[in-house]
């Protein structure tokens, strides 16, 4: 009987060292992303990334120094999927606010359901050092102003009804940061489906008078 082709967690084939390097990296965050996320952040270790990667924690320090360098990476780049995304988001002027507000949603729902997106949500900020805890701060921060900047174009161009600037982001930055606690890839509604009806859901609390 044949040997079991032993588990291969790195990538390969690509030829340039500092791909390679980057890629191993990357796989490093995503993996531990995900343990953080079901295990919380103070309850894993970096043993237990190395065995889920089925390497050293020896190798492990290679890529990362420390359990909070790993965290921040996979907080800044959740950040950055909304911040600064290969796409930019439209500015203000080019098209209506309702437009760029389906936009966001949709960028949104895309990164709270990917790995970094759901540690960023499910970990918190609290577990980082101070000045790392200090940039992702900010980084949220500049999140809820892109929001915010959205609604008071769209009450100022009529196309978004909203009274009330700060309640209204909270009562949809709540519904969204929620989504990582129930949304499952293999489950009935995929994440289009999903940016789909979020997006139709606000748009029907908007679009209405307030009473």
């Amino acid at each position: 009987m044949a040997k079991a082709t032993p588990k291969r967690p790195w990538g390969e084939g690509i030829q340039d060292r500092g791909e390679q390097y980057e890629l191993k990296r990357q796989v490093v965050l995503r993996t531990a992303a995900r343990i953080y996320t079901q295990r919380g952040f103070h309850e894993t270790t970096l043993t237990d990334i190395a065995e889920a990667l089925n390497i050293s924690k020896p190798t492990l320090y290679y890529y990362f120094r420390s359990k909070d360098e790993i965290l921040f990476e996979c907080h800044r780049l959740g950040i950055e999927a909304i911040t600064d995304g290969e796409t930019p988001m439209p500015p203000p002027g080019e098209g209506t606010a309702r437009e760029r507000l389906h936009e966001f949603l949709r960028r949104y729902v895309r990164m709270v359901v990917d790995d970094f997106g759901t540690c960023l949500v499910m970990t918190g900020a609290n577990a980082l050092g101070p000045e790392n805890r200090a940039e992702v701060v900010g980084g949220r921060r500049q999140i809820d102003g892109m929001l915010r900047g959205i609604l008071e174009e769209g009450a100022r161009d009529g196309t978004i009804v909203c009274d009330d600037i700060m309640l209204t982001s909270m009562f949809i930055f709540g519904a969204m940061n929620w989504i990582p606690h129930w949304f499952h890839r293999e489950g009935e509604i995929n994440v289009d489906t999903l940016s789909v009806r979020l997006v139709a859901f606000v748009d029907r609390a908007l679009l209405s008078a307030p009473q």
